[in-house]
């Protein structure tokens, strides 16, 4: 018969760390992905702005050589010279104007936007970039940078004198193509439609399971531990249990916190991400430490929990 009752505890303590863990993790998923001040701490702390930047600028030249060459490679010294000079010009026009304040105000906008959605803050996704003061502020660079080259430069790169600047200017902006608005909500229902409708359902479910009913599944258990083990052996197994949850979490958070390990799990190249792979490093660092206030917790109780029964135990000897 004992040996039934502890096959059957060990099983419902297997869900019951099993439960745990997955509330460790919805809870760390709160404290990191789903917290606003998360972010603005990425942001601001691991200089992504800079670095979204840096990676802006090399976006922009790739995309504006193309479009002064027609994709085709110029040999002729005094073209590609006249090309280079157009594709610096288009590229600090816009890197000017879209600078690293800009794409930190952006970049929080839209975190806080998504954050307030899936949280049910708000229904839909409502944030979107507003260029058409931008598209003018680019004009205004292009105009700029274009009156410091001669005339002769001009026509060799456009045909045209100084006198023509603004329609020259106008022109670059225009064949550029940039909207005067983008709506963050049109680009992810066009390139992954369905996803946030899928993890909304996700948290949902999880809000359901990690609520209220965590109490009751932490209470249901310790009142199966001490059924089984009276009360001193009971909040024995229960604070064991706890501590064992507790420690697996932490050591699974430590072991996935380093990035190649991740990419194993997730099946995602972090490599291919514009920033420096010691920066990717750095905020999986940081994201992991997020989580770990919770399983500590779990620690600490089971630790008090087991010394309580034990004390309990010890007391009902000497009675």
């Amino acid at each position: 018969m004992k040996a039934v009752k502890i096959i059957v505890l060990g099983l419902l303590t297997v869900v019951f760390i099993a439960y745990s863990l997955a509330f460790m993790a919805y809870r760390g998923l709160n404290a990191t992905l789903l917290d606003q001040q998360y972010y603005h701490s990425v942001i601001g702390d691991y200089n992504l702005p800079d670095t979204l930047h840096t990676e802006l600028e090399n976006m922009i030249s790739a995309i504006a050589r193309d479009g002064v060459t027609g994709g085709k490679t110029i040999t002729n010294p005094a073209e590609k010279a006249a090309a280079d000079s157009q594709v610096m010009l288009i590229t600090n026009a816009i890197a000017s104007a879209l600078d690293e304040q800009w794409i930190e105000e952006q970049t929080v906008m839209i975190t806080d936007d998504v954050v307030n959605f899936l949280t049910g803050k708000q229904g839909s996704l409502s944030v979107a970039i507003n260029l058409k003061q931008k598209l003018g502020q680019i004009e205004s660079n292009i105009a700029a940078e274009l009156e410091k080259f001669s005339d002769a430069e001009l026509l060799a790169m456009f045909k045209a004198p100084r006198a023509y600047i603004p329609v020259i200017s106008t022109q670059i902006v225009d064949q550029l193509g940039l909207p005067e608005s983008v709506v963050i909500a049109d680009i992810i229902n066009d390139s992954a439609p369905g996803t946030f409708e899928l993890i909304i359902g996700y948290l949902t479910t999880a809000k359901l399971l990690f609520g209220l009913l965590v109490i009751v599944v932490i209470l249901v258990f310790l009142l199966i531990c001490v059924l089984f083990w009276k009360v001193g052996g009971g909040f024995q197994w229960f604070g064991i249990s706890t501590l064992l949850a507790g420690t697996l979490f932490l050591i699974g958070t430590s072991y996935f916190s380093k990035l190649a390990r991740m990419e194993s799990l997730v099946g995602f190249d972090f490599e291919s991400l514009p920033i420096a792979t010691s920066v990717s490093q750095s905020i999986m660092s940081f994201t992991f430490s997020e989580m770990y206030v919770m399983p500590i917790i779990f620690l600490v109780s089971g630790i008090i929990l087991f010394i309580f029964g034990l004390i309990i135990k010890n007391a009902r000897k000497k009675s």
